[in-house]
């Protein structure tokens, strides 16, 4: 009985934990059928989910990362940006 309340309770703990995380409002997606579902509900082209399968840096282990067609924008004009800032600063 005391083992089983005790699996339960970190079973809350990690429940309880994995709510600590923001999504910006976008609901944790993990496969392409709930990316196509999301995007049927959304009327703007820029608010549009891409997702890939990418390994982070350390691991092994595949993640679906998910932005928006708006995201996806201003992380490559902000890596241009940079970019520019780096080449002017070798002359």
């Amino acid at each position: 009985m005391k083992t089983l309340l005790v699996v339960f309770a970190l079973g809350a703990i990690l429940v309880g934990c994995e709510n600590m995380y923001d999504d910006g409002g976008i609901p944790r997606i993990r496969s392409q059928k709930q990316v196509d579902a999301y995007n049927a509900t959304v009327s703007s082209e820029s608010e549009k989910l891409v997702c890939t399968r990418e390994k982070p840096l350390g691991s092994n282990l595949p993640q679906f990362v998910c932005m928006t067609i708006a995201q996806q924008e201003r992380f490559a004009i902000q890596a241009r940006d940079n970019i520019e800032l780096i080449g002017r600063g070798n002359n």
